[in-house]
């Protein structure tokens, strides 16, 4: 029997095994495939992976209070045994030889439908990429949370409804329930002795959210996950678990309500006291946290990132918790833009180029090794008023650019109501405090992690672009936009077009000097943990693309 019967043999049975229930969470599982990845390819220690596709099956019961947070599930219809049920679509990568894994299961939480884990195989081509994840040995789940996704993506689910309203917490329950199956089921279809999660923008909005009403103790009182990577999603939450929401919609500019930060804080409005970690659902069974931020989340959308890592009314730093680190990811904007970067669109500015993703592999490499083997993980870096580089946009240094306009008249947007206090109303519309990473005489932001191109410029980067006029009004920022202005190749350019910055000419010797600091950066890096020493080969290689770009291949 060759590789592809085995697997097509292996279908079959598990289909036949979760026929019948298999818990009260997970009423039944239907494995409808199970596909070799391209084609029985062997991805370092993990050797050959496959992919299953099926449907997972949940019994919610209404009477426990683990559920009870969830709005209508009450009301909502019931199976023979007092269950209400959910069906959502399950996808997974994973070892076709699971004991050649890492014993980690990483969940990621699927935005509007797609796959967004992905994005930490950044090199390479096709689907997979360069298979970071699956040579690193992950089990890679995926399984229905978000009721309203288009028919044509791929992880969606069915929930029942109320009135013509979707019960939409459901899929909290869904994305618990299947995390605790694979790690305490010796049944399920894929086991993990530890289980890490990913959330990216509204997705990440999603796993603070999770985490603040108290998802994360399964029904039977045990910790889901051990690990949690909320990213790009400022201080806000997502609008699931109430009447008429439309989770797939951005949900940018009304999402973000008290309590911002973990800690149990007094708001300075209402008076309440409450925290995304310091409530009576939330504080058993808390994992170890990596909020991961670009310059987007300070800036615009509403998100006011500050909020995550100071008071409520942006004063004070405040000292996180030892389960949390937060990372400010300097010269970055929401999702890297491409490169060589197009000419402007909907903004003022080119999108900003900086590919993050590299320093987020070092990121989920350090999460797995404090959850698995209790290594201390590197320390957080963000801008605080304690080191000057917190300030409030109107302080911001940046430099005049001709025809580049400053952000300094920004503003952090207004509060939503949190329909979980009994203040629920008092604070709607109350303005948001807002203060920005500090920039240097570039205009390239000074704290967090420091992408080598960044540390070594030739442009200035940012996470902000102001709406060009032909598509809107230019006061305003696009949304999740940042902006890449390169600097003048040569003096002459530069004293043309009276750019304060120096020209790159008159930065760097050569070629061959520019990549040669951005070696020294990069290295200095993975030495402090934020990057991966086999991962800087394709940094360089990219500085040098940006080099000829701007100045030619030549010099």
């Amino acid at each position: 029997m060759n590789a592809i019967h085995r697997v097509v043999a292996a279908a079959l049975l598990v289909t036949v095994v979760f026929a019948s229930p298999l818990r009260a969470d997970v009423l039944s599982v239907d494995i409808s495939a199970r596909t070799p990845i391209e084609d029985g390819a062997r991805f370092g220690d993990a050797g050959a992976y496959e992919e299953i596709v099926g449907r997972i099956t949940f019994g919610i019961d209404p009477a426990d209070p683990k559920n009870q947070v969830i709005l209508n599930l009450d009301r909502a219809p019931r199976n023979a045994n007092g269950l209400v049920e959910a069906t959502a679509d399950l996808r997974i990568l994973a070892p076709v030889d699971q004991s050649r894994g890492n014993g980690v299961a990483l969940v990621d939480i699927a935005n509007r439908g797609r796959l967004s884990a992905l994005g930490f195989n950044r090199g390479g081509s096709g689907r997979f990429g360069d298979g970071f994840l699956m040579r690193e040995g992950y089990t890679v789940v995926w399984v229905g949370w978000e009721f309203d996704v288009p028919a044509d993506r791929e992880i969606k689910i069915q929930v029942p409804s109320v009135d013509g309203l979707p019960v939409g917490g459901i899929g909290y329950a869904t994305v618990r329930d299947t995390a605790s199956w694979i790690k305490y089921d010796a049944d399920a279809v894929v086991s993990a002795e530890h289980a890490l999660s990913f959330g990216s923008s509204q997705s990440g909005r999603y796993l603070r959210t999770f985490l603040y009403l108290g998802f994360n103790t399964d029904t039977e009182g045990r910790q889901v996950f051990d690990g949690m990577l909320p990213h790009i999603a400022g201080a806000s939450r997502l609008e699931l678990n109430e009447p008429g929401s439309e989770p797939i919609g951005l949900g940018m500019f009304n999402a973000t309500s008290f309590p911002f930060a973990d800690a149990a804080l007094r708001d300075p409005v209402t008076g309440v006291v409450d925290g995304t970690l310091g409530n009576e659902r939330s504080r058993a069974n808390q994992p170890h946290i990596f909020y991961t931020n670009t310059g987007v989340e300070y800036w615009g959308g509403g998100r006011v990132a500050t909020l995550v890592h100071t008071t409520p009314d942006g004063s004070q730093d405040l000292p996180l918790q030892d389960n949390v680190r937060f990372y400010f990811l300097a010269g970055t904007q929401h999702g890297p833009g491409g490169f060589p970067p197009p000419p402007p669109g909907n903004g003022q500015e080119m999108d900003n180029p900086t590919d993050y993703w590299w320093n987020m592999r070092a990121l989920l490499t350090s999460l797995k090794d404090w959850v698995v083997d209790g290594v201390e993980p590197p320390p957080s870096r963000h801008p605080r008023f304690a080191d000057g580089n917190l300030v409030a946009p109107k302080q911001i240094a940046f430099p005049a650019i001709p025809d580049v306009r400053s952000p300094s008249d920004r503003d952090g947007g207004t509060r939503t109501a949190n329909r979980w206090l009994e203040a629920a109303t008092a604070d709607e519309g109350t303005p948001l405090p807002m203060f920005v990473p500090q920039v240097d005489a570039d205009g390239n932001e000074t704290s967090g992690i420091v992408h080598p191109e960044v540390a070594v410029p030739l442009a200035t980067y940012t996470g902000w672009n102001f709406t060009n006029p032909d598509d809107g009004d230019p006061s305003t920022l696009v949304a999740l936009a940042g902006s890449y202005i390169p600097f003048p190749a040569t003096r002459e350019e530069r004293q043309r077009r009276r750019d304060p910055r120096p020209s790159i000419e008159e930065r760097y010797d050569s070629r061959d000097d520019f990549l040669t600091r951005i070696e020294t950066a990069g290295q200095d890096l993975i030495q402090e943990r934020y990057l991966l020493e086999d991962d800087l080969p394709a940094i360089l290689e990219r500085a040098g693309q940006h080099w000829d770009l701007l100045v030619g291949g030549n010099e």
